[in-house]
């Protein structure tokens, strides 16, 4: 039996499916609405911006413990996550230790708000004269992205129709993948570059938030929230809450 043929075989016959699935889709939605809640809930005084230099930044706001919380509580999801072969088993392993050693690595201060609930004259890890937080960072997003490029859009069938729910899936699955790329290079781009006039342009939280929507699209769409086989998991939990209350 083929891997793909396999891994849907043990999805129908697990009694947990559903919270397997729910696992997928906590995870995407984690990663779509943190740059959301920290910009729609970060307390800013006068001169300051609500849109911080980077994510990362909002570590010097009165929401850096969000940071800390949601970057945990992805790489505790992420270990949970065992998908279904060694090699993808490892890089959601590279990835939960990543998110939690951003979490536990702040950078330096690009901008500290005046209600920020943390410090700047922490201690700033480097390894080999890089920041250990850019390090996690980027081993983060190179990891999701692998997974969403290789591992997602597997299949039994060498030729996937073209009007079928796995071949829109896919399509999400490689965008998604290559935006995160994307993303990431064009960071290195701008840190390498410095380009004067993007100065006051938070171009790295934009950066990193096409990056983070685009991993939680890719895992929502996993977790068959977006085209999924057969009845959607929601209109499958109604009709069980239904034939309960009827």
């Amino acid at each position: 039996m083929e891997e793909d043929e396999l891994d849907r075989v043990k999805e129908n016959h697990n009694l947990l499916v559903f919270s397997y699935l729910t696992l997928r889709n906590l995870i995407g939605f984690s990663g779509i609405l943190l740059p959301f809640v920290l910009i729609g809930t970060t307390v800013i005084g006068e001169d300051e911006y609500r849109i911080a230099p980077s994510i990362s930044d909002y570590y010097y706001t009165n929401n850096g413990d969000v940071v800390v919380v949601v970057l945990c509580v992805l790489g505790v999801f992420l270990l949970t996550y065992k998908g279904y072969t060694r090699s993808e088993r490892i890089l959601t392993s590279i990835a939960a230790v990543s998110a939690i050693g951003v979490a536990f690595s702040p950078t330096s201060a690009s901008s500290v708000s005046a209600a920020s609930i943390h410090v700047t004259n922490e201690t700033i890890p480097y390894f080999f004269g890089v920041q250990l937080h850019l390090i996690f960072a980027a081993l983060f997003l190179t990891s999701l992205a692998l997974i969403a490029l290789v591992y997602f859009p597997r299949s039994r069938h060498p030729v996937i129709p073209v009007n079928s729910q796995k071949y829109k899936r896919n399509r999400i699955y490689r965008i998604s993948g290559w935006l995160m790329v994307g993303s990431l290079l064009l960071i290195v781009a701008y840190f390498v570059l410095n380009p004067e006039w993007l100065k006051g342009v938070p171009v790295v939280f934009i950066l990193e938030a096409v990056a983070v929507e685009a991993f939680g699209l890719a895992w929502i769409t996993k977790g068959e929230t977006l085209w999924p086989d057969g009845e959607h998991y929601i209109q499958r939990a109604y009709r069980a809450w239904l034939s309960r209350v009827t």
